[in-house]
């Protein structure tokens, strides 16, 4: 993600929880005191505002809870198409996905139909690479991305793009390791194409169905579903791209994005997202949708390392203590953060992507032939 965009996407996230957690105010939405700030509606709103105000973003949507409770969720500005944005306004949330992913193969973990330390060839004999030490790459390294697979390697978006999870995988059989499974960590989306393409395999379900009807709907998540490639993504998602201090509307290329950066959802439904982490797997309805002990597996990273699974977590001594997970398109960043010493949970989605180039995008290179392109320096990598 471009280090401005990243830097503000946090500071959006964190800066009205700062001084509660600082405070150390009991973690619940209700719990405030006269000597406390409280953290509701009103504040959001006001802090959000006065962002948009000063950073000239056209518009996001943000969710906020607290234990099992929603603080605020609401759209601020408009979309590309100029429409007001709200709670329920659709937008895509990129590599945020992953840790859905992530908590669709813990669903199968839980049945006893997945084990997270073996090989996933096991479970999906498709998934072969010319690299023989492919065979023995677990589920738990697609998932925190220890694999071996890299972009080095197999720079999946400098490809043609697939159209489903089995093209993905099938395209992945002429590609090589850049590393000995297990031994390093490098961010890369095959990672989910693959574990995505292994619930459809080991659940006999397609991708989407399985995430809609085990992970999303028995959350309240009504209006959230995943997607193959960003062309089925509300109007092809399209937002703004920034360049020599302009906006420009633009819709996305399309790329492939099942189980790696392909769900849509709502600031409404965001909430009911981050209620469940923070809330050991239990919707806010009282659901329970997967277990502690899953929901703690999926947030904590191997030794020595801060990559969990579809979640990154703070280095030790950094406060407040984080766990969260950046996103971005070309066209939207989305961040989701978790403060689990006060059980808030915070996520933002901006339809503004950044981009840097020697021209503007109105008058570069046609956007139809990206990601094909790979030595424009204003192609950003989903992450």
């Amino acid at each position: 993600m471009p280090i401005r965009s990243h830097r503000r996407l946090v500071r959006l996230a964190l800066a009205p929880l700062i001084a509660l957690t600082a405070l150390g105010c009991p973690a619940t939405a209700h719990a405030t005191t006269p000597s406390h700030p409280s953290l509701d509606a009103a504040s959001v709103d006001a802090y959000v505002n006065a962002y948009m105000e000063r950073t000239d973003l056209p518009g996001a949507v943000v969710a906020v809870t607290r234990g099992d409770q929603v603080v605020h969720a609401a759209g601020y500005g408009h979309t590309a198409a100029g429409k007001a944005m709200t709670a329920r306004t659709p937008v895509p949330v990129a590599s945020l996905s992953k840790s859905m992913t992530a908590l669709a193969v813990m669903r199968l973990v839980e049945e006893g139909r997945v084990d997270l330390d073996t090989p996933a060839h096991r479970y999906l004999p498709e998934f072969t690479m010319a690299d023989r030490r492919a065979e023995k790459i677990t589920v738990r390294q697609l998932l925190n991305q220890t694999s071996g697979m890299a972009d080095s390697a197999y720079p999946d978006l400098t490809r043609p793009q697939a159209h489903t999870l089995t093209e993905a995988v099938a395209d992945m059989r002429g590609a090589r390791l850049a590393a000995r499974p297990g031994t390093e960590w490098n961010y890369h989306n095959p990672n989910y194409f693959v574990a995505a393409r292994l619930v459809e395999v080991v659940s006999g379900r397609p991708f989407a169905d399985y995430l809609a009807t085990q992970v999303f709907r028995p959350l309240g998540m009504t209006r959230t579903e995943s997607v193959d490639t960003t062309d089925e993504m509300p109007d092809h998602a399209r937002g703004y791209v920034r360049a020599y201090g302009m906006m420009f509307p633009r819709s996305h290329p399309r790329w492939f994005a099942a189980g790696g950066h392909g769900v849509v959802t709502t600031a409404d439904d965001l909430a009911q997202w981050l209620i469940a982490q923070n809330n050991q797997g239990v919707s806010a309805a009282g659901r329970r949708v997967v277990s502690a002990r899953s929901i703690d597996i999926t947030h904590t990273p191997p030794k020595g390392r801060e990559y969990a699974m579809g979640w990154s977590v703070t280095p030790p001594g950094e406060q407040p203590r984080q766990i969260r997970h950046t996103g971005e398109l070309l066209t939207h960043n989305a961040i989701q953060t978790l403060l689990p010493d006060s059980r808030t949970g915070i996520a933002i989605v901006a339809n503004t992507g950044m981009i840097s180039g020697t021209t503007p995008p109105s008058c570069s290179t046609d956007w139809s032939t990206w990601p094909r392109a790979s030595r424009l320096r204003c192609a950003p990598r989903s992450r």
